[in-house]
């Protein structure tokens, strides 16, 4: 029996909580934090690497993710407002920015301080002006709600190893900054519950790309993924679908699969026909 194992099995919930808390607040303290240069996509940024995970994401190339090469043609223009939702250390949100221009804007909310503040770096590092950061969890309403304390953070229920934040909606979102024309999500399962507070976005004219984390993640929210298009008519929407090991989106045909995947949802034009 490894240790893990046997903590979850003969110890305490608070007491694991804890022991979580501390090692993951060692890992950042302990961890040997460089500075690397990479081209992400179309575009060089110099990024910092300051824990394990943001190592094994960031510190190689990428090629062009395939939904912002989709999105391009579906929304993410030259001055495109873009709310990229769960942005980690916003290497992503980087990319958007560049794929918007000068003339465009990307909100990025996070709910992860300790990624917040990596991300501010980057930001600083690499001269990004039109993106800003927001240290919150996007959820169904409006208060305050706990993520966890773990470097791709998620709504995390528990008091223990988790950490206070405020908690924002979409549509509250989209009230303060502007109605967006793309939403980019990417929030560890809580995809389902973060739509319930989208509901005067969701009227608007505007192209969302979701990742859907599967229904084995989903359920610990009460969700699956077939869930998403109840917020999705195909009277105002044409959904697309990627599998986790497809390389281009395709026209949804029935239910999206029960595994990780990746949406878009694009709105349709006035007089657009349905397919």
């Amino acid at each position: 029996m490894d240790l893990r194992t046997f903590a979850k099995s003969y110890l305490p919930a608070s007491v694991t909580g804890a022991l979580r808390l501390a090692k993951y607040n060692y890992e950042i303290w302990s961890f040997p934090k460089t500075i690397t240069t990479h081209r992400y996509g179309t575009s060089n940024f110099t990024v910092h690497i300051e824990d394990r995970v943001a190592k094994e994401w960031y510190d190689r190339d990428w090629e062009l993710p395939h939904e912002i090469e989709f999105l391009a043609s579906h929304g993410l223009r030259p001055g495109a407002l873009v709310f990229d939702l769960g942005a980690h250390q916003c290497v992503i949100a980087m990319m958007l920015a560049k794929q918007v221009g000068p003339d465009g804007r990307v909100v990025a909310v996070e709910a992860n301080r300790h990624n917040v503040r990596v991300a501010e770096r980057n930001f600083m590092t690499n001269r990004i002006v039109n993106v800003e950061v927001v240290h919150a969890l996007i959820s169904s309403k409006i208060g305050m709600d706990r993520a966890a304390t773990s470097f791709n953070s998620r709504r995390e229920g528990k008091v223990i190893a988790s950490d206070q934040v405020s908690a924002l909606t979409i549509d509250r979102l989209a009230q303060s900054l502007g109605t967006p024309d793309v939403i980019y999500m990417d929030i560890e399962g809580f995809e389902l519950e973060a739509l319930k507070g989208a509901t005067n976005t969701l009227k608007r004219a505007c192209t969302w790309f979701i990742e859907l984390h599967g229904d084995d993640m989903l359920t610990r929210y009460g969700a699956s993924n077939h869930e998403i298009l109840r917020y999705f008519s195909p009277d105002e929407f044409r959904a697309y679908v990627c599998g986790e090991d497809e390389t281009a989106f395709h026209l949804l045909r029935g239910n999206p699969p029960h595994e990780r995947c990746f949406m878009v949802f694009v709105p349709l034009r006035p007089g657009e026909p349905q397919v």
